[in-house]
Protein backbone atom coordinates (compact mmCIF):
# COMPACT_ATOMS: atom_id res chain seq x y z
CA UNK A 1 0.00 0.00 0.00
CA UNK A 2 1.99 3.02 1.13
CA UNK A 3 5.34 3.29 0.34
CA UNK A 4 8.20 4.90 1.67
CA UNK A 5 9.83 7.57 0.20
CA UNK A 6 13.28 8.52 0.86
CA UNK A 7 14.46 5.35 1.73
CA UNK A 8 13.08 2.28 -0.56
CA UNK A 9 15.52 0.04 1.14
CA UNK A 10 14.40 -1.59 4.33
CA UNK A 11 14.31 -4.35 6.59
CA UNK A 12 12.62 -7.95 5.05
CA UNK A 13 12.64 -8.71 1.90
CA UNK A 14 13.91 -6.97 -1.13
CA UNK A 15 12.13 -4.60 -3.15
CA UNK A 16 12.82 -6.92 -6.04
CA UNK A 17 12.18 -10.16 -5.01
CA UNK A 18 14.68 -12.70 -6.39
CA UNK A 19 13.92 -15.78 -8.26
CA UNK A 20 15.23 -18.19 -5.58
CA UNK A 21 12.83 -15.90 -2.81
CA UNK A 22 10.03 -16.42 -5.25
CA UNK A 23 10.02 -19.92 -4.97
CA UNK A 24 9.93 -19.95 -1.62
CA UNK A 25 7.31 -17.89 -1.42
CA UNK A 26 5.50 -20.03 -4.03
CA UNK A 27 5.82 -23.51 -1.91
CA UNK A 28 5.13 -21.46 1.73
CA UNK A 29 1.97 -20.72 -0.04
CA UNK A 30 0.95 -23.67 -0.88
CA UNK A 31 1.90 -25.03 2.64
CA UNK A 32 -0.11 -22.26 4.18
CA UNK A 33 -3.25 -23.17 1.79
CA UNK A 34 -2.95 -26.51 2.91
CA UNK A 35 -2.29 -25.99 6.28
CA UNK A 36 -5.51 -23.27 6.54
CA UNK A 37 -7.56 -25.89 4.11
CA UNK A 38 -7.14 -28.36 7.45
CA UNK A 39 -7.47 -25.83 10.07
CA UNK A 40 -10.54 -26.21 12.47
CA UNK A 41 -13.78 -24.25 11.65
CA UNK A 42 -14.06 -21.10 12.58
CA UNK A 43 -16.43 -19.34 15.20
CA UNK A 44 -19.07 -16.94 13.81
CA UNK A 45 -19.87 -15.05 16.29
CA UNK A 46 -22.90 -12.76 15.40
CA UNK A 47 -23.80 -9.08 16.51
CA UNK A 48 -20.91 -9.25 18.74
CA UNK A 49 -21.28 -5.57 20.69
CA UNK A 50 -18.72 -2.70 20.89
CA UNK A 51 -18.61 1.00 22.18
CA UNK A 52 -21.98 2.54 22.82
CA UNK A 53 -24.42 -0.32 20.53
CA UNK A 54 -22.19 -0.76 17.81
CA UNK A 55 -21.70 -4.10 16.94
CA UNK A 56 -19.89 -6.35 14.03
CA UNK A 57 -20.06 -9.82 13.46
CA UNK A 58 -17.21 -11.39 13.79
CA UNK A 59 -15.17 -14.73 12.47
CA UNK A 60 -13.11 -16.38 14.96
CA UNK A 61 -10.14 -18.72 14.78
CA UNK A 62 -9.00 -20.24 18.31
CA UNK A 63 -4.80 -20.39 18.98
CA UNK A 64 -3.71 -23.86 17.65
CA UNK A 65 -0.91 -23.93 19.78
CA UNK A 66 -0.65 -23.67 23.45
CA UNK A 67 1.63 -21.11 24.11
CA UNK A 68 -0.37 -18.18 23.07
CA UNK A 69 1.58 -14.83 22.25
CA UNK A 70 -0.99 -12.70 20.62
CA UNK A 71 -4.01 -11.90 19.32
CA UNK A 72 -4.38 -10.78 15.33
CA UNK A 73 -7.07 -8.94 14.20
CA UNK A 74 -8.08 -8.77 10.49
CA UNK A 75 -10.31 -6.23 8.62
CA UNK A 76 -11.12 -7.31 4.65
CA UNK A 77 -11.73 -5.58 1.66
CA UNK A 78 -14.72 -4.85 -0.88
CA UNK A 79 -16.23 -8.18 -2.21
CA UNK A 80 -15.22 -10.00 0.74
CA UNK A 81 -17.78 -11.18 2.77
CA UNK A 82 -19.96 -14.66 4.71
CA UNK A 83 -19.67 -17.25 2.01
CA UNK A 84 -23.48 -17.10 1.02
CA UNK A 85 -23.55 -13.62 0.50
CA UNK A 86 -20.74 -13.93 -2.13
CA UNK A 87 -22.20 -16.96 -3.62
CA UNK A 88 -25.76 -15.53 -4.78
CA UNK A 89 -23.56 -12.27 -6.45
CA UNK A 90 -22.90 -12.22 -9.85
CA UNK A 91 -19.27 -10.92 -9.94
CA UNK A 92 -17.90 -11.76 -6.05
CA UNK A 93 -19.26 -15.38 -6.41
CA UNK A 94 -15.89 -15.49 -9.25
CA UNK A 95 -13.95 -15.18 -5.92
CA UNK A 96 -15.62 -16.92 -3.19
CA UNK A 97 -12.55 -18.62 -2.10
CA UNK A 98 -11.65 -15.33 -0.52
CA UNK A 99 -14.20 -15.46 1.80
CA UNK A 100 -14.17 -14.37 5.55
CA UNK A 101 -13.98 -17.88 7.40
CA UNK A 102 -11.33 -19.55 4.95
CA UNK A 103 -9.74 -15.46 5.07
CA UNK A 104 -9.58 -16.56 8.82
CA UNK A 105 -7.78 -19.60 8.34
CA UNK A 106 -4.84 -18.86 5.87
CA UNK A 107 -4.70 -16.08 8.64
CA UNK A 108 -4.50 -18.25 10.91
CA UNK A 109 -1.73 -20.53 9.50
CA UNK A 110 0.07 -17.78 9.40
CA UNK A 111 -0.31 -17.04 13.11
CA UNK A 112 -1.31 -20.82 14.82
CA UNK A 113 -0.09 -19.32 18.39
CA UNK A 114 -2.50 -16.38 18.32
CA UNK A 115 -6.43 -15.81 18.87
CA UNK A 116 -7.53 -14.39 15.27
CA UNK A 117 -10.72 -12.19 14.46
CA UNK A 118 -11.80 -11.21 11.53
CA UNK A 119 -14.15 -8.32 11.49
CA UNK A 120 -16.91 -7.98 9.09
CA UNK A 121 -17.79 -4.57 8.04
CA UNK A 122 -20.97 -3.10 9.83
CA UNK A 123 -22.61 -3.18 6.03
CA UNK A 124 -21.01 -4.52 2.76
CA UNK A 125 -23.29 -2.44 0.50
CA UNK A 126 -25.01 -4.29 -3.06
CA UNK A 127 -22.79 -6.64 -1.68
CA UNK A 128 -19.92 -5.12 -2.97
CA UNK A 129 -18.97 -2.13 -0.93
CA UNK A 130 -17.31 -2.69 2.64
CA UNK A 131 -18.35 -0.57 5.16
CA UNK A 132 -16.44 -0.01 8.42
CA UNK A 133 -18.64 2.89 9.47
CA UNK A 134 -18.27 1.47 13.15
CA UNK A 135 -14.67 2.31 12.63
CA UNK A 136 -14.72 5.95 10.67
CA UNK A 137 -17.15 7.80 9.33
CA UNK A 138 -17.57 6.53 5.70
CA UNK A 139 -20.28 6.99 2.70
CA UNK A 140 -22.22 3.63 1.09
CA UNK A 141 -19.19 2.83 -0.91
CA UNK A 142 -16.85 2.66 2.28
CA UNK A 143 -14.77 6.10 1.25
CA UNK A 144 -13.54 7.06 4.83
CA UNK A 145 -13.67 10.73 6.19
CA UNK A 146 -11.49 9.99 8.95
CA UNK A 147 -11.94 12.48 12.07
CA UNK A 148 -9.44 12.88 14.81
CA UNK A 149 -11.58 10.78 16.95
CA UNK A 150 -14.64 8.31 16.44
CA UNK A 151 -13.71 5.84 19.27
CA UNK A 152 -12.39 2.97 16.87
CA UNK A 153 -9.86 1.67 19.29
CA UNK A 154 -12.39 1.74 22.48
CA UNK A 155 -14.74 0.35 19.70
CA UNK A 156 -11.95 -2.53 19.14
CA UNK A 157 -11.26 -2.61 22.57
CA UNK A 158 -14.96 -3.59 23.75
CA UNK A 159 -15.47 -6.21 20.87
CA UNK A 160 -12.16 -7.56 21.85
CA UNK A 161 -14.01 -8.11 25.57
CA UNK A 162 -17.15 -9.48 24.24
CA UNK A 163 -15.66 -11.96 22.06
CA UNK A 164 -13.82 -12.87 24.86
CA UNK A 165 -16.91 -13.61 27.29
CA UNK A 166 -18.68 -15.79 24.19
CA UNK A 167 -15.97 -17.88 23.96
CA UNK A 168 -13.97 -20.31 26.19
CA UNK A 169 -10.62 -18.67 27.28
CA UNK A 170 -8.21 -20.90 29.22
CA UNK A 171 -5.15 -20.60 31.22
CA UNK A 172 -5.10 -16.62 31.89
CA UNK A 173 -5.03 -16.37 27.61
CA UNK A 174 -7.64 -13.83 27.69
CA UNK A 175 -7.75 -12.69 23.84
CA UNK A 176 -8.49 -8.96 25.60
CA UNK A 177 -5.47 -8.83 27.21
CA UNK A 178 -2.63 -10.41 24.34
CA UNK A 179 -0.37 -8.25 22.81
CA UNK A 180 -2.31 -6.84 19.15
CA UNK A 181 -1.43 -7.53 15.94
CA UNK A 182 -4.12 -5.50 13.54
CA UNK A 183 -4.02 -6.55 9.56
CA UNK A 184 -5.82 -4.26 7.27
CA UNK A 185 -6.28 -5.66 3.47
CA UNK A 186 -7.37 -3.62 0.48
CA UNK A 187 -10.53 -1.35 1.65
CA UNK A 188 -9.94 -2.87 5.60
CA UNK A 189 -6.89 -0.46 5.45
CA UNK A 190 -9.12 2.54 5.81
CA UNK A 191 -9.79 0.95 9.57
CA UNK A 192 -5.65 1.00 10.56
CA UNK A 193 -5.19 4.74 9.06
CA UNK A 194 -8.42 5.90 11.27
CA UNK A 195 -6.55 4.33 14.09
CA UNK A 196 -3.65 6.10 13.07
CA UNK A 197 -5.89 9.67 13.66
CA UNK A 198 -6.67 8.45 17.07
CA UNK A 199 -3.55 7.62 18.27
CA UNK A 200 -2.38 11.61 17.65
CA UNK A 201 -5.42 12.64 19.17
CA UNK A 202 -4.62 10.93 22.25
CA UNK A 203 -1.37 11.75 21.95
CA UNK A 204 -2.41 15.58 23.17
CA UNK A 205 -4.41 14.10 26.12
CA UNK A 206 -3.26 14.04 29.72
CA UNK A 207 -1.97 10.41 30.73
CA UNK A 208 -5.40 10.46 33.00
CA UNK A 209 -7.23 10.92 30.02
CA UNK A 210 -5.47 8.57 27.81
CA UNK A 211 -6.02 5.94 30.75
CA UNK A 212 -9.44 4.25 28.93
CA UNK A 213 -7.71 3.59 26.18
CA UNK A 214 -4.78 1.46 27.36
CA UNK A 215 -5.34 -0.94 24.08
CA UNK A 216 -2.96 1.49 21.90
CA UNK A 217 -0.19 0.04 24.35
CA UNK A 218 -0.67 -3.25 23.44
CA UNK A 219 -0.49 -2.88 19.72
CA UNK A 220 2.96 -4.33 18.74
CA UNK A 221 2.29 -4.12 14.83
CA UNK A 222 0.56 -3.21 12.12
CA UNK A 223 0.14 -4.16 8.47
CA UNK A 224 -1.13 -2.69 5.28
CA UNK A 225 -1.83 -4.88 2.56
CA UNK A 226 -2.23 -3.62 -0.79
CA UNK A 227 -4.71 -0.58 0.59
CA UNK A 228 -6.19 2.17 -1.39
CA UNK A 229 -6.91 4.86 0.80
CA UNK A 230 -3.69 6.70 2.63
CA UNK A 231 -3.78 7.36 5.73
CA UNK A 232 -3.10 11.88 7.46
CA UNK A 233 -0.82 12.97 8.14
CA UNK A 234 -1.34 13.60 11.83
CA UNK A 235 0.14 10.55 13.53
CA UNK A 236 1.73 9.19 16.76
CA UNK A 237 3.36 6.02 16.14
CA UNK A 238 6.69 5.77 17.13
CA UNK A 239 6.60 2.30 19.50
CA UNK A 240 4.83 0.54 16.34
CA UNK A 241 6.20 -1.61 14.08
CA UNK A 242 4.72 -0.97 10.37
CA UNK A 243 4.56 -3.32 7.22
CA UNK A 244 3.36 -2.28 4.06
CA UNK A 245 2.84 -4.85 1.30
CA UNK A 246 1.61 -3.56 -1.82
CA UNK A 247 0.95 -5.27 -5.51
CA UNK A 248 0.74 -3.04 -8.84
CA UNK A 249 -2.50 -3.64 -8.89
CA UNK A 250 -2.90 -0.54 -6.48
CA UNK A 251 0.03 1.18 -6.80
CA UNK A 252 -0.01 1.11 -10.64
CA UNK A 253 -3.16 1.51 -11.46
CA UNK A 254 -3.07 5.01 -14.63
CA UNK A 255 -7.01 5.45 -13.31
CA UNK A 256 -6.38 6.38 -9.44
CA UNK A 257 -2.91 7.49 -9.83
CA UNK A 258 -3.75 9.05 -6.82
CA UNK A 259 -3.01 6.29 -4.46
CA UNK A 260 0.79 5.57 -5.48
CA UNK A 261 1.15 9.54 -4.41
CA UNK A 262 -0.54 8.91 -1.37
CA UNK A 263 1.31 5.96 -0.08
CA UNK A 264 4.64 7.92 -1.04
CA UNK A 265 3.52 10.46 1.66
CA UNK A 266 2.13 8.00 4.25
CA UNK A 267 5.42 5.97 3.84
CA UNK A 268 7.40 9.29 4.39
CA UNK A 269 5.68 10.89 7.10
CA UNK A 270 5.73 7.52 9.17
CA UNK A 271 9.13 7.41 8.68
CA UNK A 272 9.87 10.77 10.13
CA UNK A 273 8.41 10.12 12.42
CA UNK A 274 10.63 7.50 14.08
CA UNK A 275 8.23 4.48 13.36
CA UNK A 276 10.00 1.38 12.15
CA UNK A 277 8.51 0.97 8.21
CA UNK A 278 8.89 -2.21 6.72
CA UNK A 279 7.58 -2.25 2.35
CA UNK A 280 7.41 -4.95 0.33
CA UNK A 281 6.21 -5.12 -3.60
CA UNK A 282 4.62 -8.04 -4.87
CA UNK A 283 3.72 -9.29 -8.33
CA UNK A 284 6.14 -6.67 -10.34
CA UNK A 285 6.66 -8.94 -13.31
CA UNK A 286 2.57 -9.71 -13.53
CA UNK A 287 0.06 -8.44 -14.81
CA UNK A 288 -2.01 -6.34 -12.73
CA UNK A 289 -5.47 -8.05 -11.70
CA UNK A 290 -7.86 -8.43 -8.91
CA UNK A 291 -6.83 -12.37 -8.79
CA UNK A 292 -3.21 -10.96 -7.60
CA UNK A 293 -5.04 -8.33 -5.50
CA UNK A 294 -6.23 -11.39 -3.25
CA UNK A 295 -3.38 -13.65 -3.79
CA UNK A 296 -1.72 -10.79 -1.73
CA UNK A 297 -3.45 -12.52 1.78
CA UNK A 298 -1.28 -15.98 0.81
CA UNK A 299 1.97 -13.98 0.05
CA UNK A 300 1.81 -12.27 3.09
CA UNK A 301 1.13 -15.09 4.99
CA UNK A 302 3.95 -17.29 4.01
CA UNK A 303 6.11 -14.18 3.68
CA UNK A 304 6.51 -13.99 7.66
CA UNK A 305 8.49 -17.25 7.65
CA UNK A 306 10.97 -16.02 5.08
CA UNK A 307 11.96 -13.17 6.37
CA UNK A 308 12.54 -14.55 9.63
CA UNK A 309 15.40 -17.04 8.31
Amino acid sequence: MFEMAAKDSCVGLPTKESRKTKELIINHVKRYSMQAASAPTPLRLCGVVGYEGRCNDIVYCRPTMENVSSTVVFFGGDVQDFIENMQTHRDSKNYVEWNLEDTAKIIQAKFPSAHVLVVRPASVEYKTFSCFKNFVPCNNCGTPEHTPMHFALRHLQKLLESVAQMTTQSNGNFLDQQKLILVGFSKGCVVLNQCLYEFHYLSTLTPDERASSEIVTRISDMYWLDGGHAGGKNTWITSINVHIHVTPYQIQDGRRPWIRKEEKLFGDVLSKLGANVQRQVHFEDIIPSLNTHFELIKVFCAGQEIENR
